[in-house]
């Protein structure tokens, strides 16, 4: 078990003295059934039900009092667990049977069983409640169950050995594992179809959605790695390295933390979500498997399937965002406990001018400015002085260069920006527009051109853990047209002045009469091209078209006529 360095009068429902504020207490460890694999916490946090996969039961614990209430019988092998978002529903898939268990939660019993399932394995219920999506990892597939009949409505066809399943917080879209098949399947819950396959996996096993929405992390169990997705783009835009193979992951209800269990090594490591980098791991653990936080975000339950217990743990003290620019200013939000009568918070020697106490777990801090890249953080209270962890100062990226500042409004184009730091750059904006970013070096990227609804110049720039780059200019140029020519008709003879008129002319690099070169042109605006004619043999009328530099063509809606 996890020891934590806490005064023996820190007990869970006591108060928390300031010197512990960065350490994991070790709150208590509850015998619970055989082979325990998945907690899962009643909204109201009184409530933590616990799947005992070495026989046919789930432990429920009282959290108040940190004992198992009652046991219940659910069948063999039970092993994902999920509670609907009112609380009134637990719903446990069982492989062996490839059935799921439905619990009413307000009298601890078994409610019913819903059959049809081929080795169901993880699941997840969708915000409002209605729907359950199962993986059935015997079968490559994920069935959909209507909560209001508890009944299968669909199935879906997913990659190869599907294992966990998430919902995004807007219930939109639905993300599944697919361990064997080593990508990453995301449904749109509006029409249950898979959108898109994502690839690049090891053996991807735990799943998690952040409570913002905007990322989902997948741990790859073949691997020591956390690959982090954009729910935004749906491409892998991080990756984590860790130390050992994670197996499952959970992320804190308010969003600072994520737990990846790592079965092998024994371990929990603590992720910081504002910059993906590793806060610290927490040793001692019998085969972490899933873990389940209270509601406040307050207390780990840990299930060791190594040795049928449950851990209950503080959480880690967490700093979110942990990074920002060398200026300083960055709004930083400390979770921890003991912060009542809090009189300084400083970043390394720096300290912060501004701060206010939220209450005993959560202060606010107007970042100083720095110029190490890392400092401790420190707070101190009237109990003294306690390091909550770290903050990591970042320069700015500055672009100096960009290949090419125009192109068509359809975009499509790749350009190259060059300038410095650009290691850690995910994405270059176009305006509000965001675009992946391929970072060559620390002074070279490449881009692919947004498209643009509207012919303007944006500002081109980007966004790292050191701030807001400087900004170049990008003007998407409209499509052009030629709505007239003046005049319309000249000698065979040629030399012969026409105008054309028309817009979006500015960048017009030839212009041909019958498919022959005018003998001259010249750009006079955005709306007039001067020419002279070429000569010809043959009378008649024939195409006026010009081409920009975008390589778009255009035709005069009137020909030119030659007498």
């Amino acid at each position: 078990m996890p020891v934590g360095q806490v005064p023996p009068e820190d007990e869970k429902s006591g108060s928390f003295p300031p010197l512990a504020l960065p350490l994991v207490a070790d709150a208590g460890t509850i015998p619970v059934g055989p082979a325990p694999h998945s907690a899962a916490m009643r909204p109201d946090g009184l409530r933590a039900y616990v799947t005992n996969s070495g026989s046919n039961t789930l432990s429920v614990i009282d959290t108040a009092a940190d004992v198992v209430a009652t046991t219940i019988a659910v069948g063999a092998g039970p092993w994902a667990a999920a509670v609907t978002p009112d609380g009134r529903y637990l719903y446990v898939t069982m492989p062996g049977s490839g059935t799921v268990a439905v619990v009413s939660t307000a009298t601890d019993t078994l409610v019913t069983t819903i059959s049809g399932l081929n080795a169901p394995r993880g699941l997840a219920v969708t915000p409002d409640g209605t729907h359950l999506y199962v993986a059935n990892s015997g079968a490559n597939t994920v069935s959909v169950i209507g909560t209001a009949t508890n009944t299968v409505t669909g199935t879906i066809p997913v990659g190869n050995g599907p294992q966990a399943v998430t919902v995004r917080p807007d219930g939109l879209r639905a993300y599944v594992s697919n361990s064997t098949g080593a990508t990453v399947s995301v449904i749109n819950t509006l029409s249950n179809t898979v959108v898109t396959t994502l690839a690049g996996f090891n053996a991807p096993l735990g799943i998690a959605a952040t409570p913002d929405g905007t990322r989902v992390y997948v741990a790859n169990s073949g691997a020591r790695t956390v690959s982090v997705i954009s729910t935004a783009t749906h491409t892998v835009t991080d990756t984590i390295t860790v130390a050992s193979n994670p197996s499952y992951l959970t992320a804190s209800p308010d969003g600072t933390l994520l737990y990846a269990s790592m079965t092998g090594a024994g371990s929990l490591t603590v992720i910081n979500p504002s910059s993906n980098s590793i806060s610290e791991t927490i040793p001692g653990f019998a085969d972490p498997h899933q873990v389940a936080t209270t509601p406040d975000s307050g207390y780990l339950y840990v299930a060791e399937h190594g040795d049928n217990t449950v851990s209950v743990l503080r959480r880690p003290a967490a700093i979110s965002p942990n990074t920002g620019p060398r200026g300083g200013g960055t709004t930083v939000t400390i979770k921890g406990r003991g912060f009542l009568g809090t009189t300084a918070v400083h970043f390394g020697t720096r300290p912060a001018k501004d701060f206010t106490v939220v209450s005993d777990t959560t202060l606010t801090v107007t970042a100083p400015s720095g110029i190490r890249s890392a400092v401790p953080v420190t707070v101190t209270a009237s109990g003294g002085t306690a390091i909550v962890g770290h903050y990591y100062y970042r320069r700015l990226p500055v672009v100096n260069q960009i290949s090419a500042t125009s192109g068509s409004m359809n975009g499509g184009n790749t350009i190259t920006l060059t300038g410095q730091r650009f290691v850690g750059v995910k994405t270059v904006r176009f305006g509000t527009v965001e675009a992946p970013a391929t970072v060559l070096s620390d002074t070279r990227l490449t881009v692919t051109v947004p498209p643009s609804a509207l012919a303007r110049t944006v500002p081109v720039y980007m966004i790292s853990k050191g701030g807001v780059s400087n900004s170049l200019s990008y003007t998407y140029i409209g499509s052009p047209t030629i709505t007239s020519i003046s005049p319309t008709s000249g000698p065979r003879t040629g030399s012969r002045v026409v105008n054309l008129n028309g817009t979006f002319l500015a960048k017009v690099t030839g212009v041909t009469f019958g498919g022959v070169p005018a003998l001259s042109f010249k750009v006079m605006s955005d709306i007039k091209v001067q020419t002279v004619t070429p000569p010809t043999s043959t009378p008649g009328p024939v195409a006026v078209v010009a081409t920009t530099s975008t390589g778009a063509t255009v035709t005069s809606p009137t020909p030119y006529t030659y007498t």
